[in-house]
């Protein structure tokens, strides 16, 4: 996770934010008399230690690298080093870099502080929180790193979200140490902070995505808090919505794809073919349906589900007029806690649109139904996981999405298909920027 490190008394990158409120206009820093106590991008590469302590730049990619990088301005390669920190920096008077991301289904990349020229834990829990003046074209991350034992790093790290800034403007926030979330639990930086190991900041995005970046200066929230001009401190925001309905990713996904938190309606999977029809189309699964489980239950078996939906399809279109087969989610609702869930046509207008992670051989079918009235868009063929959002208006639902009864996933075609064709519906989420988050180590790619 923390890649080439790179000398430079930077301790001082590291300090406390405050959540900034989404309502808040981004605040314009230019003109103001600004001194940071941990680093000053006007200054060049020097930087004042904490304590005699001494921290260094260094380049953020993912263990798994899917081709995200950041080009730095007048130095060769995608990486800072020793020798070529100093150059970027005076270069833009503060850190700065084009972002390219990759391909892979959550694509990010960065750049970080190690407190330590050894990585040893720090405590700078009374740093209280951080403040970093910037722009940026992505939104960006600050990342708290630490370690769980001696040797191990965490795999969740608190982290926090700055927005992205307006048309090249430069703004100054802060957030807390409580402010850092982490996502597996509801812990936050406050502990954390006790046994830092580095200070990161990364850029998201979509695959393919680019924007440019220029890191100003960061300080401690006590003193950014009362010496920088213009900071947006701010309660942070209230939670939306959680965009992503369903992730077969997870480390326990669920047959029942979660409509909102009361778990009043929702859906359950389900598979489909052409046999109805006259058709002879077959679903093949990289394990048997067990006698003892009904289809709801067995097409979430661990056996069945790798890293999202993962079937194959033969196409045989019989007396039918065309051969398909696919998954998908029947909207169902109860009356209270104790009742079971029956089919009932659900008003999941409020979503937007929807957003799939998938992959597949050849185009797919994503089909919004309202019993027999359908409204469809293309899920493009592709071999590595890729996002699709979609409003409702791009699929010219003409108001099903008020009375839902199913989402589908589906390969289709006029004509017989006997190889099998591969397909995986990894994540389902509302429509958004990105809807989920998925873990893409337990995806494989075709």
């Amino acid at each position: 996770m923390l890649n080439k490190i790179i000398c430079l008394s930077t301790f001082a990158f590291l300090t406390g934010m405050v959540a900034c409120n989404k309502e808040t206009a981004g605040i314009t820093e230019e003109g103001n008399s600004i001194a940071y106590d941990l680093w000053d991008g006007s200054k060049g590469a020097s930087v004042s230690s904490l304590n005699g302590s001494a921290g260094y730049w260094f380049s953020v990619s993912e263990k798994n690298d899917d081709g995200s990088t950041i080009n730095f301005p007048a130095v060769e390669g995608n990486s800072l080093t020793m020798d070529n920190v100093k150059t970027v920096v005076s270069q833009c008077g503060g850190l700065c870099g084009t972002v390219q991301l990759g391909e892979s289904a959550a694509p990010n990349v960065g750049v970080g502080i190690a407190l330590s020229d050894k990585d040893v834990a720090v405590d700078i829990s009374e740093w209280d929180g951080l403040c970093v003046s910037y722009e940026s074209d992505l939104p960006m991350k600050g990342v708290l790193g630490y370690k769980d034992g001696a040797d191990d790093t965490a795999n969740d790290m608190p982290s926090v979200d700055f927005d992205k800034t307006e048309n090249g403007g430069k703004v100054s926030r802060c957030a807390k140490w409580a402010d850092f979330k982490q996502s597996s639990n509801d812990g936050s930086g406050v502990e954390v902070s006790k046994k830092a190991t580095s200070i990161m900041f990364k850029f998201f995005g979509k695959a393919k995505e680019s924007g440019y970046f220029n890191i100003k200066g960061v300080s401690t929230y006590k003193h950014g808090v009362e010496n920088i001009d213009s900071v947006e401190i701010v309660e942070p925001t209230k939670a939306e919505p959680e965009a992503c309905l369903w992730n077969g990713t997870s480390s326990k996904p669920s047959n029942f794809v979660e409509n909102d938190a009361s778990g009043a309606n929702g859906g359950y999977w389900y598979s489909y073919n052409d046999r109805e029809e006259g058709g002879a189309s077959l679903l093949y699964w990289s394990a048997e349906a067990p006698n003892y489980k009904n289809s709801q239950e067995w097409i979430v078996d661990e056996e069945v589900l790798s890293g999202g939906l993962l079937a194959r399809v033969a196409l045989d279109k019989g007396s039918a007029s065309h051969a398909y087969a696919g998954v998908g989610i029947k909207m169902v609702a109860r009356d209270s806690e104790d009742a079971e869930y029956s089919p009932k046509n659900t008003d999941i207008s409020d979503w937007g649109g929807i957003c799939v992670y998938y992959m597949a051989e050849k185009d797919m079918r994503m089909v919004l139904a309202s019993d027999s009235l359908e409204a469809e868009n293309v899920l493009e063929a592709s071999t590595t996981p890729v996002e699709k959002c979609v409003t409702w208006n791009d699929l010219s639902s003409s108001g099903l999405e008020k009375k839902a009864s199913d989402i589908k996933f589906e390969i289709r075609s006029s004509e017989n298909v006997f190889n099998q064709i591969r397909f995986n519906i990894i994540a389902v989420g509302r429509y958004s920027t990105s809807a989920c988050v998925i873990d893409s180590s337990k995806v494989t790619s075709f």
